[in-house]
């Protein structure tokens, strides 16, 4: 596309709270000193925060000054009333349903900034019925967890019924490819097109996996954005796509890459809500990313 600003929203954001659904994980987090071995032993610094991507998506969009509230399940344990309470210490809206145990990610930081996650879903998970109209009532934009829609497809499908009853634009970010292909892309393609989302986020490697890394495909929204760490960020509408360049990080900057994605999401949905050019949001979604990339664990600095 010869001219990036020829890509519009496809819908306006409201002026109200970004919303963002689906379950609250505790992440913790294990700086590696070296590279793993396989029966060897090393000492590790352990870091504990909330995570998951409604957690790192509204608390980027606190630290922002964006109005955020984060809407859906988490644990009726003493870690998720921790989780909870340093969310809502940073000015994030908590209206969640709490039943069972927290679901824990064991994140593994390597010595270059990767990561490797190790998941323990917990004990319980949000159902249809928890949801409800007051959660999106007056939102900017509603978005939805790519890795909720595995686990809980029915509830993230009442939660972007009851967005779009209300008038308000749905953003969905989409699991990893890894997951979409053990659950079947097709089956995973049919998932997201019920939703009907007006904007969907994903990286290069879940694009590809879905099809979404040429042409966009029928059952496509008519904005995808597509980022790729250091890379350029694809933009891509049915009239085309270009791309929009990242800034490249300070040297030893980059500390982890835990929760960049969900940095780049929030970056973006405080574009659109600002009224910003699609180019603009994205360049404030990378930037958003590039605080994230220096610290350990998905959550910006206070």
């Amino acid at each position: 596309m010869a001219d990036e600003d020829a890509a519009r929203w496809p819908r306006p954001a409201g002026r109200g709270r970004v919303v963002a659904v689906g379950k609250l994980v505790a992440d913790q987090l294990l700086e590696l000193s070296e590279p793993l071995v396989a029966g060897g032993q090393q000492r590790v610094v352990r870091t504990t925060t909330a995570g998951g991507a409604p957690a790192n998506v509204t608390a980027n969009l606190a630290r922002l000054g964006v109005p955020s509230r984060i809407a859906g399940w988490a644990g009726a344990d003493p870690l998720a009333d921790g989780l909870l309470a340093g969310l809502a210490g940073r000015g994030v809206e908590v209206a969640v349903v709490r039943r069972g145990r927290a679901p824990l990610s064991t994140v593994l930081v390597h010595p270059d900034g990767e990561r490797t996650l190790l998941t323990d879903r917990g004990e319980g998970g949000l159902e249809p019925a928890d949801v409800r109209v007051s959660w999106v009532a007056g939102a900017a934009v509603v978005h939805l967890d790519g890795y909720d829609l595995l686990r809980s497809p029915d509830a993230v499908r009442a939660a972007a019924t009851s967005a779009r009853d209300a008038g308000v634009p749905v953003s969905v970010d989409v699991a990893a490819a890894s997951r979409i292909e053990r659950s079947g892309a097709a089956a995973y393609v049919d998932l997201l097109a019920g939703l009907r989302p007006d904007l969907l986020c994903c990286n290069a490697a879940e694009a590809t996996v879905l099809g979404l890394d040429g042409d966009l495909p029928a059952w496509a929204p008519g904005l995808v954005l597509v980022h790729a760490g250091a890379r350029p960020t694809r933009v891509a509408t049915p009239a085309g796509a270009w791309q929009v360049p990242v800034a490249p990080l300070p040297e030893g900057r980059l500390r982890d890459t835990t929760g960049c994605g969900d940095a780049f999401v929030a970056g973006v949905l405080a574009g659109w809500r600002a009224g910003a050019s699609v180019p603009s949001a994205v360049r404030t979604g990378h930037a958003t990313a590039a605080v994230v990339a220096g610290v350990v664990g998905g959550q910006p600095p206070s």
